[in-house]
């Protein structure tokens, strides 16, 4: 899904899933910000990509804008190398569109 940086979903691919979204996006948006301050407090630089494990999956976040990111669910045990690799190469396009 595409959230803005208010939590605020923009796109998801499932439309029985729109209503868990919005409160996930709220959620990770915060945690995005959250993420971000740190990383520019302790000279990190921008936050470009992060990877949650939990118990019940993995959640890939890729920022797209300043004001966007990506949001990408996934089971378990699936492999999230292929993932992070397909998030990072449709960052750019989006991020052109979103500009716009």
């Amino acid at each position: 899904m595409i959230v803005g940086n208010d939590g605020v979903v923009l796109e998801t691919d499932s439309r029985s899933f729109r209503a868990e979204a919005e409160g996930l996006a709220a959620e990770y948006a915060a945690f995005c910000r959250a993420s971000l301050k740190v990383t520019i407090d302790t000279d990190m630089g921008g936050l470009h990509s992060s990877l949650l494990v939990t118990d019940h999956g993995k959640i890939l976040l890729q920022t797209l804008t300043p004001d966007y990111f990506l949001v990408m669910l996934l089971q378990p045990g699936a492999y999230h190398g292929k993932a992070c690799f397909e998030m990072s190469r449709v960052a750019e396009p989006l991020e052109h569109e979103l500009m716009v």
